[in-house]
């Protein structure tokens, strides 16, 4: 069923709008490659990027049950997406419990980050907030493929940065600034160079429980599904 989903890959290049607000929703995309992201404007007029989505990440989960879309989605990068007819949800929901579960869990996780960027927002400095940004994508590329947090991809600029955070240029910059002048990273144009592990994880002060894979609280109950 999962090969079902990614039967039609095809390359997307950087920038290229996926889906726009009001557009019909009809089309869901698995990411195989490359970065991708939703969005919506402000009153003010300024962008504010609601999800980044990394390889093996379903788009357009969130909404799904809506006829149009409330959100823009675009290519953060280049990179091999496969889109898949929406209502393939309802064939898997029909036919596999275990997948339907697997889905719960990546919508479950999209909103856990959602509710932690928040609270974030409320109660931290911004350079606290990129530092707990970066860890946080660091933790969820590492469980794609291993990788070393030393020096690890990361094509996203400050101004993407800040409409991810909620905060300005100025703000960012500063922030970049003070973080690479206290020897704790560099951010480099697609890449952030990990100086001090542990003085990232001090800014960042960061709690992984809710990216946690742990489906214990269903794992259970489909045991017992099973066996009926």
């Amino acid at each position: 069923m999962l090969r079902e989903l990614e039967k039609n890959p095809y390359r997307a290049i950087v920038n290229q709008t996926l889906w726009s607000i009001g557009d019909r929703v009809d089309q869901l995309y698995t990411i195989k490659s490359g970065w991708a992201y939703t969005c919506r404007d402000n009153l003010d007029g300024n962008r504010q990027v609601v999800d980044i989505l990394l390889p093996g990440d379903v788009l357009g989960l969130r909404e799904l049950t809506f006829a149009t879309h409330l959100s823009h989605a675009r290519m953060l990068t280049e990179g091999v997406i496969c889109p898949f007819p929406h209502h393939r949800i309802v064939d898997i929901i029909e036919s596999s419990t275990p997948l339907t579960i697997a889905l719960m869990a990546s919508l479950s996780r999209q909103e856990s980050m959602l509710s932690e960027r928040m609270l974030m927002s409320v109660h931290r400095s911004a350079r606290s907030r990129i530092a707990h940004f970066f860890v946080e994508t660091f933790t969820r590329l590492n469980r794609v493929h291993t990788i070393e947090l030393g020096c690890f991809y990361l094509p996203i600029s400050q101004k993407v940065l800040g409409e991810i955070l909620g905060l300005t240029s100025v703000h960012i910059s500063r922030s970049l600034s003070a973080l690479e002048r206290d020897h704790v990273l560099i951010k480099h144009r697609d890449h952030v160079e990990i100086l001090d592990r542990e003085k990232l994880y001090e800014e960042a002060d960061f709690d992984g429980r809710y990216l946690s894979d742990d489906m214990n609280g269903l794992r259970e109950r489909l045991k017992q599904h099973q066996h009926c």
